[in-house]
């Protein structure tokens, strides 16, 4: 994979993160399987 897409795809994923008050982030499982590629 090319450095600029891997960067692209890293910045995608890490946009969808959430993050507790104590500053631990996370990421739903709804919003991962539309990031992965999984309709169900």
């Amino acid at each position: 994979m090319k450095t600029e897409l891997i960067y692209s795809l890293t910045e995608h994923f890490e946009a969808h993160a959430q993050q507790t008050s104590s500053g631990v982030e996370f990421w739903l499982a709804r919003d991962l399987q539309h990031l992965l590629g999984y309709a169900k």
